[in-house]
């Protein structure tokens, strides 16, 4: 069985990038990749929460991280 983990990434203008919540340390996407695996989880993939503009850019996203777990 698995467990999925979702980690919500925004883009910030004043940081010209996306990271996480403030609440979270704005954690930017590699960090939170390779802090997540360093506990085990395997990066699955991302999911476009909110898009903005005429260019559909995404505002944010979920990071999908999965791991094994016992029944």
């Amino acid at each position: 069985m698995k467990r999925y983990e979702f980690i919500r990434m925004k883009y910030k203008v004043m940081k010209s990038r996306y990271v996480t919540s403030k609440e979270d340390g704005c954690r930017d996407h590699r960090t939170v990749i390779r802090e997540m695996a360093a506990q085990g989880y395997r990066f699955v993939g991302n999911l476009p929460i909110e898009a903005v503009g005429s260019n559909s850019y995404p505002y944010e996203y979920d990071l999908v991280f999965e791991i094994d777990c016992e029944n």
